[in-house]
C-alpha cells in the first residue's frame, strides 16, 4: 500500500495541545481528510494530545411513518467498515495502523462539536469537504456546519496541505476574533513562513456615503494594521506583511490568497452565530465554500479564552420590547464594573472592535427616542467615559450561563448588530 510521507516542516511554536485539551482530528477515512490526518498529528506533537474521531451517520429514513428497524448485524458491519476505513487511512498517511479510533453515531458536525466542547479541545482539524450546490441544498456541508456549531477553533485542511503552512493570509477586521485567529496562525506557521495581514476596505460607494471619513480610511486602517502587527509579536525568522485591499471582503481575500499561492486563510467568524449558534458571517461562509487552500476559523467564543474553558451551557433570552427599559436597568445593576469587549458587526464593512476591556457603567433604553445607550469607564472617574448610542433597535438578547451570570448582550439594529461580551 502506498504511504504518504509527512513533511518535516513543523510549526515554529505549535498549539501546545495536551491530554486535557487535545487536538481532535475529525475524519471519515476518505481521501478528502488525508490532509487533516497528517496536519492533526503534527499539531498534536504527541499521541496523548491527539484524538481521532469518526462519526457514523444514520441511514436515511424512507418514510417517518414507516421507519424500518436496522438489523444489529447490519449496524455492526457499518461500524466495522467505518473503523477499518480510518485505520487504512492512518496506514496510508502515517505509515502505521496502530490508531485509537473513537467512533460515534449521529450528525457528524453536531457530534464532533459536542465532543470538542466537552473535552475542552484546543482545536478541531477536519477536511475542507465538498462545496457544491447540491451539498448546500441537502445540508452536506459538514465543514461549514462544524464551524457554525463549534466553540473551539476549526482548521479545515485542503488536500494539498500535508505539513505546517508556509504562506498564510490573515483576515484582519481588528476584532478580538481576528486577533485570536492571527495569533493562532502564528502558532501553526512553519519556520520562516510568510504571513500577510490583510484588511479589506469598503467599496467606494460606502466611503462616499460616509462623507469625508473615507479620505482618511487608508491612514486609519494602516495604523490599525501596524498596531495589530505589534500586538502579535512575530517570531524571528517569520515575515509579516501588511496588506490593504478594497472591495467585497470574501472576493478580495480569496483572490489575494490565490495570487500569493497561500496555504492557509485565517479568519475570525462573526454573525448571529455567537448568540444563536445558528449562523456564521457571510464572509467566513464564502471563504469556506470557495477557498482552494486550507482555512482556519476562530469562533467568537474561542477568542474569549475564559469563556471557552468554563464550557458551561448557555441560555439565550430574547427580551420583549415593552420590557427593554426595565431589563436594561436590571442588566446595569448586575454588570456594573465588569470589563467587556464591544464589537459592531456591519454587513458592508465587517466587524469592527469599538471598545476592549473597558468597565461597563450602564445600559439604558429610552422609549421616547428609541435609542439604547451603552456607557463605559472606570467607576467614579467622570472624566474618562465612553459611550455607544444605538438607534433603530429591532431586538435585544442576553446570553447567560447556567448560574444566571451574563455572558453577553446582543443588540440587533438595521442590517447589523452590536455585541457586548464579558470576559469574566
Amino acid at each position: 500500500m502506498h504511504t504518504l510521507q509527512i513533511p518535516t516542516a513543523m510549526p515554529q511554536q505549535g498549539v501546545r495541545a495536551q491530554h486535557a485539551s487535545p487536538v481532535i482530528v475529525a475524519t471519515d477515512g476518505r481521501g478528502q481528510s488525508d490532509g487533516a490526518m497528517a496536519v492533526g498529528k503534527i499539531l498534536a506533537s504527541n499521541a496523548d494530545a491527539l484524538r481521532v474521531v469518526t462519526v457514523l451517520k444514520a441511514l436515511p429514513v424512507v418514510s417517518p411513518e414507516a421507519a424500518l428497524p436496522i438489523a444489529p448485524d447490519v449496524q455492526a458491519a457499518r461500524r466495522a467498515e467505518q473503523r477499518r476505513a480510518v485505520i487504512n487511512q492512518a496506514t496510508r498517511v502515517w505509515g502505521q495502523s496502530a490508531v485509537d479510533v473513537e467512533l460515534a453515531e449521529g450528525d457528524p458536525a453536531a457530534t464532533i462539536a459536542t465532543i470538542a466542547h466537552e473535552s475542552n479541545a484546543t482545536m478541531i482539524v477536519s477536511g475542507i469537504g465538498r462545496h457544491q450546490v447540491m451539498d448546500r441544498l441537502f445540508g452536506d456541508e459538514t465543514a461549514i456546519r462544524l464551524v457554525r456549531m463549534s466553540s473551539v477553533p476549526v482548521l479545515t485542511v485542503a488536500g494539498g496541505l500535508m505539513g505546517a503552512p508556509r504562506r498564510i493570509v490573515i483576515a484582519a477586521d481588528f476584532s478580538e476574533t481576528s486577533l485570536r485567529a492571527a495569533r493562532l496562525a502564528l502558532e501553526l506557521a512553519a519556520p520562516h513562513a510568510t504571513l500577510y495581514l490583510a484588511h479589506v476596505a469598503p467599496r467606494d460607494k460606502v466611503l462616499h456615503d460616509w462623507n469625508s471619513w473615507g479620505l482618511s480610511y487608508k491612514e486609519d486602517a494602516g495604523d490599525a494594521l501596524q498596531k495589530m502587527r505589534e500586538q502579535l509579536r512575530v517570531p524571528g525568522g517569520m515575515t509579516l506583511q501588511r496588506v490593504l485591499l478594497q472591495g467585497d471582503p470574501a472576493t478580495e481575500l480569496l483572490a489575494f490568497a490565490t495570487s500569493v499561492n497561500a496555504d492557509l486563510i485565517a479568519t475570525g467568524s462573526h454573525g448571529y452565530g455567537f448568540v444563536a449558534r445558528m449562523l456564521i458571517g457571510s464572509v467566513t461562509t464564502r471563504i469556506l465554500r470557495c477557498s482552494t487552500c486550507s482555512v482556519l476559523c476562530v469562533p467568537h467564543g474561542a477568542a474569549m479564552t475564559r469563556m471557552r474553558v468554563t464550557a458551561e451551557p448557555s441560555e439565550i433570552t430574547s427580551i420583549p420590547k415593552p420590557d427593554w427599559p426595565a431589563e436594561m436597568d436590571a442588566f446595569t445593576r448586575r454588570n456594573t464594573g465588569r470589563r467587556g469587549t464591544l464589537e459592531v458587526d456591519d454587513p458592508d464593512i465587517g466587524a469592527q472592535a469599538q471598545e476592549n476591556d473597558y468597565p461597563l457603567l450602564g445600559a439604558t433604553f429610552d422609549p421616547h427616542d428609541q435609542r439604547l445607550e451603552l456607557m463605559f469607564g472606570e467607576v467614579g472617574d467622570v472624566g474618562h467615559h465612553l459611550s455607544r448610542s444605538i438607534g433603530h433597535v429591532d431586538e435585544i438578547d442576553t446570553l447567560t450561563n447556567e448560574s444566571g451570570r451574563d455572558i453577553a448582550l446582543r443588540v440587533v439594529h438595521g442590517k447589523g448588530q452590536t455585541l457586548l461580551t464579558f470576559g469574566n
